[in-house]
């Protein structure tokens, strides 16, 4: 990196300043090297803003770039669309008529549609993980059906 000259002191603090705020802000987003290695997958990410996590209408197919999933078998019943890179922690995406009365996606979805460029992590919090390719779809078996809590990436 080349030295800035002492004739410009303000240019100096203002470049010094300006490091120190992206230093700052990469490590309180968890981007930073050392922070993203240290930290869990969980703290890592970035959660999706409600806005963009949509319902699905009945008759509407999986959106291009997105990840679709469905509270039922065949791709039906209610379904959302998650937009590609964006970890969703599927406790805050309401599912009406979820399994024991639950009102949450968590735990409740039974078919996904990857149709993104990306491998999605679908995370179980009791430890269970797999992943569903880029443009691919699944039908959860009976052992895996209704356990998924968290949405990852892998680029």
């Amino acid at each position: 990196m080349r030295r800035i000259s002492s004739r410009r002191p303000h240019l100096a603090r203002t470049v010094t300043g300006l490091a120190g705020a992206l230093a700052t802000l990469l490590l309180a987003s968890g981007s930073g090297s050392a922070a993203a290695s240290a930290a869990p997958a969980a703290e890592r990410r970035a959660p999706a803003p409600p806005s963009r996590v949509v319902q699905l209408a009945a008759d509407v197919e999986c959106i291009s770039n997105s990840l679709c999933l469905y509270r039922d078998y065949g791709f039906n019943g209610p379904g959302y669309s998650i937009p590609a890179g964006y970890w969703t922690d599927l406790n805050d995406v309401p599912m009406p008529g979820g399994v024991g009365g639950s009102s949450t996606a968590a735990n409740n979805v039974s078919s996904w549609i990857n149709n993104t460029g990306y491998s999605v992590q679908l995370i179980d919090h009791a430890g269970a993980e797999r992943i569903l390719p880029p443009y691919h779809s699944l039908e959860e078996s009976l052992e895996t059906n209704d356990s998924v809590d968290l949405i990852g990436w892998v680029p």
